[in-house]
């Protein structure tokens, strides 16, 4: 035990540094003292006759509970010169020792560095440097030199994760100590090319076959040292899959035992026991790194059930393709249908792997959205195609664009194996590198005929930071110099860092935090773990901060609840002492009921499928399959209807198109149905559903022959034509373009497509008309469904079962279609930014933001963007030059998001009610800064307009207070407080802000001076017995104009800038219920509301002209109240919509 160092009294507030108890620092808990002799010997002890070469090698230790920790031998010879050796500076006599002279005899001795983290190299490199001082020493001396340099490790910090590696100087080496890239993943402080050294390439991807399938894997080399850095390295390999079973690199002489285990293990040998061990143990994978071949054990050589790595791994097995079979709301694997996505020969593979450990864990994680390496690759790799289809609600089917690959892909099968959205790595040419002697594997070549090609990808320079010199680290007066030192270098290289610079300024705030603490100086400390909630909150240690707040005294607490910036924090940790349960993070299999299901379990379990998500569907499907019946479900019409709708998936999957037809289609469209061989007018052949049109193939020899797209078909009937003495139903087309109907004898599937052409014709029609694709897709989820309810129930009534699903068609009979001229014209696209959700989500908030080219930067990232704000704190971002995801929900909290800026080219800073400001980078599409100096929540942000640098925005919240920001430092400037309370929304005109509570709108200055006020009462006298409130206003400058709407009110009320007192002006809004919100756009101000539209509730848009102060149009195209209404660049007018509809409207702006 070492006393800590009594610190400096703190000169900011003084009585908060106290001394801590004596911090024990020998050895971490868990690590079994009596076994860490025989593994620094795994050789055993052996007295040399002549000195040999030092050595190290790498143990991992693992305790009870299954933490590990890391440790470094070091072992060297010394002479022994007399009969007398030294142990902590006690003699001691071994008799038993060989009485050998003073000469030709050499003792080993080994030093082991024991630490939390898997440093390897860097640990290695200090040993190396206390050797060269150890074989200086004489033996009696050897004592404080360990001493000395045990202490001074004890003082080094590990590197919080980021890009900043500390370095440390431990003569004559500079030693480096790496950070883990992110707090996600782990620390790499070790060569990772060298099974690439060891092994050939087609061996490391079965060595990871090995892991993956979780065997019981031996390692074995004449190198110590090797065994732990190779397992290591496919440990690292492996991630973000974790191995979860016994890890023992090394095994020592005495633990050779330990392979007869029976469960899953990867353990390490000596090579000297390969033959043994072989022999002896059943069922092992024995993996020799020094002849890189992969042998097993021989009582089981024959029957080893190792699977093959699959051909079609190119597929991104578990990169992209799980996510398909994943339900994130029920937290379902569907198993089966990933299997049938496999090719067969690769089932043994999939199998073995599907039922490990590690990837039941890896499952966890994608469940709960973890942004880890994989998924982040993911969103990197994503190509086009999967973006649209991100958007889209039908059932996968293959494009004519992947049948097409597929043809030419059975011309050269090799191309299979390439990886989906990857470049083909056959045809980089390289240029060609001069062969090198580098490899540890013994000399083999046969088999060594093929050749690859290397990419050469230069990593980012790391930043370093050098950690002050300890000179005496035993003498507690220079450790407390020591420390004082190493926060005078962090906070003079916070000093000469950017503003901008926070992810290298959070990584000094850490370690000056860590520093703080070990002098006991909690408040300083608890002020720089503050400040990563402003630079990088990813790497905030909550744990750490925790302990220390309750390790507090309660005056101490009273005392640093005294510093505003920790009053929220300090709170945070006592008013909930008790963390909130647990994450959900189950797994289960998807298995079909086997009990009968009323209405909501029915939706569960069909959710739990994948075939559909949307709520509203899935109960009209429930109506279809209960027609005529009680309202539940027997477990074997859920059965036949889930095999039917697979079967009918599968048969889509296998759909092969000729080129001729190929060439007609769109490279986007889909088979989604095909008839049975008719006769029609056109020909014999077979129908064939598109999302986009009819066309027949003809049979004989294959032609296509179109029948009309969707769009022009005028009428469709269920008819019949004579045939010798019978009727056969036939189905009668008339399209626009053409004289002639088209007639096809369909007999008994007549009536079912009869239901579904004038589905899918009623959604296309739909989407016209509200520029909305969306109702082509849900048509084609419903013509499925049809189909899938027919085949299940092939009763007379499935026909009309199959009707309760014909829902456009019924809204096309039922309410006209039509939308106003001028909505017509202005409209201009819509997107369902709930699309794959159970149910539509309000758009609380939207935010344009214009595209621009930044050479460090990906072309899509350059792109406009559009920032949509979801319920419970979900933003979604779309690319706005083609209205496809950019980005899928990441969270901002959980509480409702009330405003959403630009804040700067790199940041968006989104307000939520939980009175937090979340700050976004647009280049990572990441949220790892917070402001937190609001205590109710966020109501508005603006941004300062001009391009003054740096840059400012104002932040309100509901309790009136408004905060000025530094844009680069996000630090608060000024701020006031208003006395009223309930502030809504703030604007800034004239250098002064205008601020919106619900009784008055006020002009403050910047300091929070008042200018002017206008009252609620003052708009007219009999507002005093009305309970009303301003809901929303906007200031147009160029008119001096103050436009503002009240609650329940449908007018909006106009005052002059230059004289409230004047008679205010009005417009009333027609069929209108209630103003939500209102923007400006060059002379127009849109207003957005709730009203009627031929007598039914609708979100309805007002477009008023500035000058005149008339109403120029009104627009109607939201199912739910306009909730929030932003500017593209004044072109464009975006408008989102209640949780009744939850999609966003583009409109062209005048």
């Amino acid at each position: 035990k070492r006393e800590r160092p009594r610190p400096e009294q703190w000169k900011g507030l003084p009585g908060l540094s106290r001394v801590p108890e004596p911090e024990d620092v020998t050895v971490p808990d868990g690590v079994d003292l009596l076994a860490l002799p025989q593994l620094c010997f795994p050789g055993g002890v052996c007295v040399a006759t002549e000195p040999k070469e030092d050595r190290v090698h790498f143990l991992v230790l693992t305790d009870v509970c299954g933490n590990r920790t890391y440790g470094v031998v070091a072992q060297y010879y010394r002479p022994l010169h007399d009969e007398y050796c030294f142990y902590n500076g006690t003699t001691h006599w071994e008799p038993s020792w060989p009485a050998v002279g003073a000469a030709g005899c050499f003792v080993p001795y080994a030093v082991c560095v024991v630490s939390r983290f898997p440093y390897y190299n860097s640990l290695k490199d200090c040993l190396s440097c206390l050797l060269a001082n150890l074989k200086l020493c004489k033996d009696f001396e050897v004592d404080n030199p360990i001493k000395d340099f045990a202490a001074k490790l004890s003082l080094i910090p590990s590197p919080p994760p980021g890009p900043l590696h500390l370095v440390f100087n431990m003569k004559p080496l500079q030693i480096v100590f790496p950070a883990r890239a992110d707090p996600e993943s782990p620390i790499l402080d070790l060569d990772l090319h060298l099974p690439l050294l060891c092994f050939r390439p087609e061996k490391v991807l079965q060595i990871l076959t090995c892991f993956l399938t979780e065997q019981r894997i031996v390692f074995f080399s004449s190198d110590w040292a090797l065994l732990t850095l190779v397992a290591e390295c496919f440990m690292a390999y492996l991630y973000p899959l974790q191995w979860q079973h016994t890890f023992v690199p090394i095994l020592s002489d005495q633990m050779l035992d330990f392979v007869m285990a029976p469960t899953s293990f990867l353990m390490g040998c000596h090579l000297d026991h390969f033959e043994e061990v072989s022999k002896e143990a059943d069922g092992l994978v024995l993996i020799n790194i020094d002849h890189g071949s992969i042998t097993y054990s021989k009582s089981t050589d024959d029957n080893v059930d190792i699977p093959d790595v699959p051909l079609l791994a190119a597929q991104t097995f578990i990169q992209r393709d799980v996510k398909n079979h994943l339900n994130y709301e029920h937290r379902v694997f569907n198993s089966e249908e990933f299997l049938k996505t496999r090719a067969a020969g690769d089932h043994q593979f999939y199998k073995q792997v599907l039922d490990t450990y590690m990837f039941h864990s890896f499952l966890k994680a994608r469940l709960n959205r973890r942004m880890d390496a994989f998924a982040q690759m993911d969103l990197n790799t994503q190509s086009e195609e999967d973006r649209i289809n991100g958007m889209l609600l039908s059932p996968r089917r293959p494009t004519v664009e992947k049948i097409a690959s597929r043809k030419s892909s059975h011309l050269q099968v090799i191309h299979r194996r390439m990886v989906v959205s990857m470049p083909n790595l056959q045809d980089i040419v390289m240029p060609e590198l001069a062969p090198r002697n580098s490899s540890l594997r013994l000399t083999d070549t046969a088999g060594c005929t093929g050749s690859s090609a290397v990419l050469n990808v230069t990593p980012k320079s790391p930043y370093t930071f050098k950690i002050p010199e300890i000179h005496f680290p035993l003498v507690s007066e220079c450790v407390q110099a020591y420390y004082a030192d190493f926060v005078t270098l962090l906070s003079k290289a916070m000093g000469f860092l950017a503003p901008d610079n926070s992810l290298l300024l959070a990584r000094y705030f850490y370690l000056r935090g860590l520093v703080h603490l070990m002098q006991g100086q909690l408040l300083n400390a608890l002020l720089d773990f503050q400040n990563l909630y402003k630079t990088d909150i990813r790497i905030f240690p909550a744990d750490l901060v925790k302990r220390t707040v309750e390790s507090m005294s309660a005056p101490e607490r009273v005392q640093a609840q005294q510093a505003p910036e920790l009053m929220r924090l300090i709170s945070e940790i006592l008013d909930k002492p008790h963390e909130a349960s647990k994450l959900d993070d189950h797994v289960k299999n998807f298995e079909l009921p086997k009990e009968y299901m009323q209405l909501d379990d029915f939706m569960k379990r069909v959710q739990e499928s994948g075939i559909v998500k949307d709520a509203s569907t899935i109960q009209r499907l429930f109506e279809a399959l209960t027609v005529g019946q009680q309202k539940q479900i027997d477990p074997e019409t859920f059965k036949d209807f889930y095999n039917c709708w697979k079967e009918t998936e599968a048969e889509a999957q296998e759909v092969s198109l000729p080129w001729l037809v190929m060439e007609h289609l769109d490279k986007n469209e889909c088979v989604y149905k095909l008839s049975s061989s008719v006769k029609t007018n056109l020909g014999v052949g077979k129908i064939a559903m598109t999302q986009k049109r009819l066309f027949l193939l003809t049979e004989g020899r294959p032609g296509y022959v179109e029948i009309s797209t969707f769009r022009n078909i005028e009428e469709v009937r269920s008819t019949s034509t004579a045939f010798l003495l019978r009727r056969i139903p036939a189905l009668k087309i008339k399209v626009a373009s053409k004289k002639e109907v088209f007639e096809a004898n369909l007999k008994t599937e007549c009536d079912l497509w009869h239901l579904m052409v004038k589905e899918m014709w009623a959604g296309k029609k739909l989407a016209d008309d509200h520029k909305d694709p969306q109702y082509v897709q849900q048509a084609l989820t419903h013509v499925l469904l049809m189909d899938a309810v027919v085949g299940t129930l092939q009763s007379p009534g499935a026909i009309y079962a199959a009707s309760k699903l014909s829902y456009f068609d019924k809204m096309r009979k039922e309410v006209p279609m039509a939308l106003p001229k001028a909505t017509v014209e202005t409209l201009k696209h819509k997107i369902n930014p709930s699309a794959g959700e159970t149910f539509p989500q309000a758009v609380d908030a939207l935010l344009y933001t214009p595209g621009h080219l930044d050479p460090a930067e990906k072309v899509a990232d350059a792109h406009p963007k559009l920032w949509c704000a979801l319920s419970d704190g979900k933003v979604t971002v779309f690319d706005a030059s083609s209205w496809t995801i950019h980005q899928h929900s990441f969270k901002v909290g959980t509480a409702k998001v009330n405003c959403i800026v630009m804040a700067d080219q790199n940041q968006v800073w989104v307000g939520s009610e939980d009175s937090v400001i979340y700050i976004i980078n647009v280049h990572s599409m990441s949220c790892n800064k917070q402001l937190t100096d609001h205590c109710s929540g966020v109501t508005d942000l603006i941004v300062q307009d001009g391009q003054r640098a740096p840059s400012k925005v104002y932040s309100c919240s509901m309790d009136g207070t408004v905060l000025a920001w530094n844009v680069s430092t996000l630090q608060v400037t000024s701020s006031f407080q208003l006395s009223s309370g309930g502030l809504t929304s703030i604007r800034l005109h004239g250098g002064h802000l205008w601020c919106c509570t619900g009784n008055s709108i006020m002009a403050m200055t910047t300091n929070g001076f008042l200018c002017q006020e206008l009252k609620i009462e003052e708009i007219e006298e009999n507002f005093k017995d009305i309970s009303t409130s301003f809901l929303a206003f906007q200031l147009l400058p160029e008119q001096e104009q103050l436009w503002a709407a009240c609650a329940g009110r449908s007018e909006v009320y106009i005052w002059s800038l230059k004289d409230l007192a004047q008679p205010l002006q009005r417009v009333p809004l027609k069929d209108c219920s209630e103003i939500i919100c209102m923007i400006r756009v060059k002379k127009q101000v849109w207003v957005g509301s709730r009203g009627l539209w031929q007598g039914t509730p609708r979100g309805k848009i007002y477009v008023i002209d500035a000058e005149t102060k008339t109403v120029e149009k009104e627009l109607v195209a939201h199912m739910d109240t306009v909730r929030t209404l932003c500017s593209a660049e004044d072109r464009y007018v975006l408008s989102g919509s209640g949780r009744e509809e939850g999609k966003i409207a583009i409109w062209k702006g005048e």
